[in-house]
């Protein structure tokens, strides 16, 4: 298994599980301002997810998910998305990593 560095990470540090619920008008410029963040903290997403089945089409629900990144990565993350310009709502789910490694 491969280690992502995080800006500002201490190795050892105790990481996160973060998942975002994102929902917004479909924009196309939506995606590229709420990954924008994202890689300014230096992490990289383990899951986007984007999809305008629900409805009519004009909603833009995204999955966003963090992991082995710092808590305040997770909040800090979790701020700007809420921050982005047309976005709805945000939920936010972060969670403690367990030391167990799957397989």
């Amino acid at each position: 298994m491969s280690q992502t560095h995080v800006a500002g990470q201490t190795p050892g540090a105790p990481t996160v599980r973060a998942y975002f619920l994102v929902s917004a008008p479909a924009d196309p410029q939506l995606l590229p301002r709420l990954i924008e963040p994202v890689a300014k903290l230096g992490a990289v997403p383990l899951r986007v997810h984007a999809s305008r089945e629900d409805g009519d089409g004009r909603e833009l629900s995204v999955d966003l998910r963090l992991a082995g990144v710092p808590a305040r990565t997770a909040q800090l993350v979790e701020f700007a998305l809420r921050a982005v310009v047309g976005v709805r709502q945000v939920t936010a789910h972060i969670e403690p990593e367990t030391m167990e490694k799957v397989a």
